[in-house]
């Protein structure tokens, strides 16, 4: 009887699982087909693999077969990897994203990389960025590009654009006709991005440096959700330039000593076997800050 590399799956499944009903769950497979490959295991090493009474725990020859079958399987991982390497990126990415890179960047990105790489699916998660790293270091997403570096042992990144951040209000809004200073803004509410967020961190450390005390009435979970606040009188808004001319209901804020930039930047995990579609993104990514 032939060694099944499917029977090795469900084997490792049942141990990690605790029950064969559990590996069916996650294997997505019904408990008798379960139990056929184990048994199946057992009649082709003629032993049993498992205890039957008070819980399933492996025998010794199961323990060993666990062992073997982890080699085996990371050899089959890393062979079909290769392979793929090979043939070219396709199949499944996921890519994490923060909000504001999600809204500018990522559309032009996708596109350019849907264009170059037809049999890849791309699938573009966006949250804040501290959700965001936590899915790459979940392994959830397997590159992220967010609004700010990211100081982590797990993790690079490599900046890959920048973003100017603007001061905006109500384009009816009487304020700052030529330009105003930082004592001019005192009193005057602040409509901030949500906590979390690299644009509220980046516009909460440039206000400080402007010296700039912001008293934030308000906090919203997107760039439009600011500026749409902001145009009903909210108060002063702070966001990406490049999203400026695209809400005519608000304007633009000079003031004296404040400017804000701040980076966009693809993170992925040091050390990890990225996927030839991932791997494909990162070098795009980088062959265009190149330019």
């Amino acid at each position: 009887m032939s060694l099944s590399i499917q029977s090795l799956r469900v084997f490792l499944s049942i141990l990690e699982q605790g029950s064969l009903s559990a590996a069916g769950r996650e294997l997505g497979m019904t408990q008798p087909a379960v139990s056929n490959h184990l048994h199946a295991l057992e009649e082709r090493f003629g032993i049993a693999l498992l205890t039957r009474g008070g819980g399933l725990r492996p025998t010794p020859a199961g323990e060993s077969l666990a062992q073997h079958a982890q080699r085996v399987l990371g050899e089959i991982s890393a062979l079909e990897n290769e392979m793929a390497r090979h043939a070219g990126p396709r199949g499944h990415l996921i890519i994490g994203t923060s909000s504001t890179p999600g809204e500018l960047l990522l559309p032009r990105l996708a596109a350019r990389f849907s264009a170059k790489y037809p049999e890849v699916a791309l699938d573009i998660r966006m949250a804040d960025t501290d959700v965001t790293i936590a899915s790459l270091l979940a392994r959830e997403v397997e590159v992220a590009v967010v609004g700010c570096t990211v100081e982590h042992p797990r993790l690079v990144g490599r900046v890959i654009e920048e973003e100017e951040l603007v001061p905006v209000v109500a384009a009816a809004d009487s304020i700052g006709e030529g330009s105003v200073t930082a004592e001019d803004l005192a009193g005057i509410p602040f409509v901030m991005r949500e906590e979390g967020s690299a644009t509220r961190r980046a516009v909460e450390a440039g206000l400080r440096e402007a010296g700039i005390g912001a008293r934030v009435a308000m906090e919203l979970g997107s760039n439009i959700a600011v500026a749409g606040a902001v145009a009903e009188g909210a108060g002063i808004g702070v966001i990406p330039s490049r999203f400026v001319a695209s809400q005519p209901s608000v304007r633009p804020l000079s003031v004296r000593g404040l400017s804000i930039r701040r980076p966009f930047v693809l993170v992925v995990e040091r050390g990890r076997a990225l996927s030839p579609a991932a791997e494909a993104f990162v070098q795009m990514c980088i062959e265009r800050n190149e330019l």
